[in-house]
């Protein structure tokens, strides 16, 4: 790229971050008028009524300077079609169940139909190698791809219940993928291109999401970061930048988290798809609550949730996520390592159960 290319690429970005800004701003102002409001509930982790639905504005953001990127020919058809088109439907279908409430099943089918056509743009997809095994069979492997993207996308929308959490798990893949793909020195403008300005779109977020959070990101908030994501995970697989088990390394405490409490409310003879606030992320958040004991608890709780975890990505999970890279034949074992403590904390704290952490003999 030329010098001027990169100054109009950095004005571009620093567009998206202002665009996420103004949108978020002009969200807040009129959730109450639109019925954009999150009223607090039993399960929720907020005590007052708060605007929800601002994952529109980094939605926004997003897709109208990947608009421009490729009107001007940094961007090829197949990433506007894949990422553009596809998170432009499962961000609408996430609003409307803002605003409507739709039903599991609906949303399901709905998110089935957007990823397989998604897929279509992809053809061939990556063979599908376990434990030396290749699965050779095409259809197999769609299935299997299919599964695995529609349970990646809604990961983000089971793990959006408090402040910031989603927003800076995000934020520290993207960085951590684009570290990790310099690093592996198979960097191609156009995955740059695309990770670099969803980045750009959540700075402008974060700050209004941050406990205590001014706005919610919403379905079509989460949704479409899972998806996006997703979608740059297959990119980079497809072309060897990374492999899947960077990332799944990299989102391994969503992936932990969410489902060995799927799995555990399912054991249970609960409705899984139901909400429900029996994740651990939420468990020991009101765990941290009770024994702070102050009028403000709830909001350092959630302040010291996302930070603990931002302290295990990257000081656990990256550093496990760089040597798949580097032997990648042993990913298999090293996200069995990378794992293993998280799915331990998983059980020690009743994921998926309402079981409530003993507290008593701690509060001050």
């Amino acid at each position: 790229m030329t010098n001027e290319d990169l100054t109009l690429l950095g004005i571009l970005f620093f567009l998206a971050v202002i665009i996420s800004i103004v949108c978020t701003k002009l969200i807040i102002r009129n959730a109450t008028r639109v019925g954009l409001i999150s009223e607090p509930t039993e399960r929720c982790a907020h005590v007052n009524p708060t605007p929800k639905g601002g994952g529109l504005a980094f939605v926004i953001s997003f897709l109208a300077i990947l608009g421009l990127l490729y009107s001007w020919n940094y961007i090829t058809g197949t990433f506007v079609l894949s990422i553009g088109l596809g998170s432009f439907f499962i961000a609408l279908i996430g609003f409307f169940d803002d605003c409507l409430q739709l039903s599991a099943k609906l949303r399901l089918i709905t998110q089935l139909l957007i990823i397989t056509a998604t897929l279509f743009v992809f053809s061939p997809l990556p063979q599908i190698e376990l434990l030396g095994l290749k699965f050779n069979s095409p259809w197999l492997s769609w299935i299997l791809i299919t599964l695995l993207l529609v349970w990646w996308l809604n990961l983000f929308n089971f793990m959006d219940g408090i402040d910031g959490l989603a927003s800076l798990e995000s934020i520290y893949i993207l960085l951590s993928a684009i570290i990790l793909i310099g690093l592996h020195g198979t960097l191609s403008n156009e995955e740059t291109l695309i990770i670099v300005l969803l980045f750009a779109s959540l700075i402008g977020f974060i700050s209004f999401n941050w406990a205590p959070a001014k706005i919610f990101m919403g379905d079509a908030g989460s949704t479409f970061l899972g998806y996006v994501l997703e979608m740059i995970a297959l990119i980079t697989i497809m072309n060897g930048s990374l492999n899947l088990w960077t990332w799944l390394i990299l989102s391994g405490v969503f992936w932990v988290d969410a489902t060995s409490t799927l799995f555990r409310r399912m054991l249970h003879g609960q409705r899984w798809y139901q909400a429900h606030n029996s994740h651990v992320y939420q468990k020991v958040s009101r765990w941290l609550e009770f024994v702070d004991g102050t009028d403000k608890g709830r909001i350092v709780a959630h302040r010291k949730v996302t930070l603990y975890i931002l302290i295990i990505n990257v000081f656990w999970l990256f550093p496990l996520a760089g040597i798949t890279l580097v032997w990648p034949e042993w990913g298999l074992l090293i996200l069995g390592i990378a794992w293993a403590p998280l799915l331990f904390l998983a059980l020690y704290f009743g994921a998926g159960t309402q079981q409530e952490l003993v507290v008593d003999s701690i509060k001050p």
